[in-house]
């Protein structure tokens, strides 16, 4: 066809020439056609290709929105619990007690921009202690309030409560109901939050998303925040409204096209539930404006192609062919910017996942340092009150030693905690992990633990290994919505591929919907995942991959659509026995006899370790930074065996530099560096000094400082 002009032939005659003419009109007549009907078909394609970008681009927005007002609402449930603990079953009566209950919660609602105030009452309604100011004003000041009715019914058993906007429409309220030692409703905990700190984060969010529009509301409707404002628009969703509608239906996250309720827009709506508490969030954008959008390329594409339209018409051959080199480029364009979103997509993934993990790594270190104060004085107070020991004290030091796991799980999480692995016996281990991971599944999932006597120990870091078995229990559950069974089978089993050796294989196996055959190949890969957009990162899977292979061993999937799913996760097969655990004060029964030096910036934690250290059988000299203690190390080096100090500090010199200048200077000193931030700890491990992660209790100080002495004034060195 390219050649017809060149070789059609001279008209010989009337019919030839009218052949002629004929075929030259159907010619410029397709070569309209034809790149009309390729701008149709490319609208058509774009339009929806339109539609697909801007959920995804809705999803996006609205899963960051998300995951902040998760993170904010599981940091103020986490205060709730740590300020009923502080107030006690009684309110704390005195008036001491009140003032320094006061003074502790406005300690914590110090730099969290989110509240508003903090609030413990009593059974009456009356404040007991505010963050606002001391004393509280008098009065029955909660007695009306809707969620102090709300828990003075549950009698202090019910759930979190959120209430509606008071004040006028400048804060709500997450509440708590309280107990006393009897049982009876005590009053209430509650932290004001401001919606306008939310609507500040969803402004940013939607600075980079022009007519993003993005509301936070209760379960029933109550709208706490809307970004952009509307002047007009009511307090409380309609229940008719498009998603008020699904969400009193029971339904935590959805996609609809419909018209919103506040401002009567023809909106592409996206809802998600924010964890288990009754707030959602929901993202929209105009249709009309991603219509107007479309038309407004389509037009320039439009522009564009006249051009060469009207070039087909004055020599069609030249322009089929420049269509057709258009078309082909078109395609690569299409496939090159394909790939990039992909590429931009994965990145945009993992710096979230690393901003993730920044956060959970500092609040990890926040957690530790406020475990290290309470470690440490609740040894103080079994040794200096051993009367008061009892039901109290063991639930407080159960409370630290499972939040201890909890940091240990962030830090793991967020690759920021420095591997720890240890010979266990599985035959011990899992069963234990079964209260961790049946709040996972729930009650409609029964789990099995099975243990076969013979299996040979393995040895594994436990926080990774338990963030490895509730990432298999989350996909379970997923993947049984309704009912199912989840079994865990541990056992000895030969080596899968060139894993050498002998080998322990643990078996997670649920009876979901499975994994179709051709997906199996990627479900290790970060990212990956066949869950609906916006309910999985892909990042659990590829965990276990990555945890068994850092521990030496292998991960295989075995899945049958309908049948269920078995991950098996092989480690190297170890001998002999874990050694027996160690008392949280076995190692400190003896007296260490030994003069140390603390250097630690933190009032609260230096208060609550010298008591610890002398009763470790230590004398105590402590300052506050490292230039001062290094003046009088150098005027007084003999007056001192040991020094225990912490990494991050004020001043030029950190505790890093610290160590490291008494090793050279000092080298006959017994040296331990303490350290809460995780990112400090390979960077310790590599200059090979003795490390004590906070939180720590006084067993491991002892330990510690007793290591630190066998090895000499030259650990450094080793």
């Amino acid at each position: 066809m390219n050649a017809a002009p060149a070789a059609l032939p001279v008209p010989s005659s009337e019919e030839e020439a009218t052949a002629s003419v004929r075929s030259l009109r159907m010619l410029m007549l397709l070569c309209m056609l034809v790149p009309l009907a390729l701008l149709g078909i490319f609208g058509y394609y774009r339009y929806l290709q339109v539609h697909d970008e801007a959920e995804v681009r809705l999803d996006r927005a609205l899963r960051i929105a998300n995951e902040h007002a998760l993170k904010v609402l599981e940091t103020n449930q986490t205060l709730l619990r740590h300020i009923g603990d502080l107030a006690g079953g009684n309110g704390a009566a005195g008036n001491q007690d009140r003032a320094r209950l006061h003074a502790q919660i406005r300690e914590l609602a110090r730099d969290k921009p989110q509240i508003r105030a903090i609030r413990v009452t009593d059974a009456e309604g009356a404040l007991v202690a505010t963050s606002r100011g001391h004393p509280p004003s008098q009065g029955q000041w909660a007695a009306a309030l809707e969620s102090f009715r709300f828990h003075a019914q549950q009698r202090g058993n019910g759930p979190l409560f959120f209430s509606e906007l008071t004040d006028g429409g400048t804060v709500f309220e997450m509440s708590r109901g309280r107990t006393g030692p009897d049982g009876r409703f005590a009053g209430t905990v509650s932290v004001s939050l401001a919606p306008a700190y939310f609507a500040r984060f969803h402004a940013d969010l939607s600075a980079d998303e022009p007519g993003l529009a993005i509301t936070m509301f209760r379960q029933d409707g109550i709208v706490y925040s809307r970004w952009p404002p509307l002047r007009l628009a009511p307090p409380k969703m309609a229940a008719s409204s498009p998603v008020l509608s699904r969400v009193l239906r029971g339904e935590t996250s959805g996609i609809i096209r419909g018209v919103s309720s506040l401002d009567r827009q023809e909106r592409l709506l996206l809802f998600r539930r924010v964890g288990d508490y009754p707030v959602y969030l929901g993202t929209g954008l105009e249709l009309g404006a991603i219509r107007s959008g479309w038309l407004r390329e389509m037009g320039l594409i439009g522009a564009f192609a006249l051009v060469p339209v009207l070039g087909l018409l004055i020599a069609a051959l030249a322009a089929m062919k420049r269509a057709g080199q258009a078309r082909e480029a078109a395609r690569r364009l299409h496939q090159e910017s394909h790939a990039r979103v992909q590429v931009e997509e994965a990145l945009r993934q993992a710096q979230k996942m690393e901003a993730v993990g920044r956060l959970t790594g500092g609040v990890a270190h926040d957690f530790n340092n406020a475990l290290m104060v309470i470690s440490a004085n609740l040894h103080m107070l079994k040794l200096t009150q051993p009367q008061a020991a009892g039901k109290q004290t063991e639930a407080i030091a159960r409370a630290v030693d499972n939040a201890t796991k909890l940091t240990r799980q962030l830090l793991a999480f967020s690759r920021r905690q420095a591997l720890s692995p240890e010979l266990v016996r599985l035959q011990e281990l899992l069963p234990s992990l079964k209260d961790l991971m049946a709040p996972v599944l729930g009650r409609q999932v029964p789990l099995v633990v099975v243990v076969a006597e013979d299996t040979a120990p393995i040895k594994v870091d436990l926080a990774e290994l338990e963030l490895a078995l509730i990432n298999l229990a989350v996909n379970a559950k997923d993947a049984m919505p309704a009912s199912g069974s989840f079994r865990l089978q541990a056992r000895n089993a030969p080596p899968p591929g060139l894993m050498p050796g002998p080998a322990v294989v643990i078996e997670a196996t649920d009876s979901g919907s499975g994994i179709a055959p051709e997906l199996l190949a990627r479900v290790f890969e970060p990212f990956f995942t066949t869950k609906p957009v916006g309910e999985g990162t892909g990042l659990g899977l590829a965990q276990v991959y990555g945890f068994c292979q850092r521990s030496g061993g292998h991960a295989e999937i075995r899945s049958t659509p309908g049948a269920g799913t078995t991950v098996a996760m092989y480690f190297p097969a170890q001998e002999g026995r874990p050694p027996p655990p160690q008392g949280r004060d076995e190692a400190a029964q003896s007296a260490l006899d030994l003069r140390v030096l603390l250097v630690e910036d933190n009032a609260d934690v230096a208060a609550a370790v010298q008591p610890v250290l002398q009763a470790l059988g230590c004398t105590v000299r402590h300052f506050d930074a490292a230039a001062p203690a290094i003046v009088w190390l150098d005027a007084n080096p003999s007056a001192v065996d040991a020094v225990l100090t912490d990494v991050v500090m004020p001043g030029a010199m950190d505790g890093l530099a610290l160590a490291r200048y008494v090793r050279e200077r000092h080298s006959r000193l017994h040296l331990v560096v303490m350290t809460g931030y995780a990112e400090h700890l390979d960077e310790i491990t590599r200059h090979g000094f003795e490390m004590l992660a906070k939180p720590w209790n006084a067993a491991s100080l002892a330990r510690a400082l007793r290591a630190a002495g066998t090895g000499g004034g030259q650990a450094g060195d080793r």
